[in-house]
Parts: structure tokens; sequence; C-alpha cells
């Protein structure tokens, strides 16, 4: 399953809660080198025009804190209590 598909079976009441943590997830990783130019292109993007808690910005986080940090991506969806997310991003990885 895509990333994209993904993105749209967060229920919407959790939008701005999981694109809050995950901008923090993808700021404070180490492995800031990985991100690819466009991406961070495209987030700072819907950044600026406050679109992160939207389908569409959610899944371009989802996409970023996947490369960055997958193990802290899945135990934030644990966190936010969507069972079915962390087992369709481990069927991704």
């Amino acid at each position: 399953m895509t990333l994209e598909k993904i993105a749209r079976n967060i229920p919407a009441s959790l939008w701005d809660e999981a694109s809050e943590k995950l901008i923090d997830i993808t700021l404070g990783s180490r492995n800031a080198s990985k991100m690819p130019s466009d991406l961070a292109k495209t987030i700072l993007y819907y950044w600026q025009r406050d679109q992160l808690a939207t389908e569409v910005g959610l899944h371009r986080l989802l996409e970023a804190s996947m490369i960055l940090e997958p193990e802290k991506t899945v135990s934030l969806m644990k966190e936010l209590g969507l069972s079915e997310i962390v087992v369709m991003l481990k069927e991704t990885s």
C-alpha cells in the first residue's frame, strides 16, 4: 500500500496532532541528509500555506518521516491508537 493511501486512513480528527508530531519527528531527525530535496521543498510549500494538517500534507510528512525515522513514525501511530496504520506502515517498509 502506498503512503498516500495510508494517509487517507488517518481520521480527520487526528490530522492536527499527527501533523504536528510528524513535523517534530522530521525536524528532529539526525538523518536529514536522507531527505530528498524535492520532498523537503514540497513540505515547505504546504507548511507555508498551512496545509500540513490535510490529507496531502500528511502524505508528504509520512513520506519524510518514514525515510528519516521509520521506527519513530510507527511508534507515533501506535501512540495515536492507529493500529491499522501501524500494520500498513510495516507492510510498506
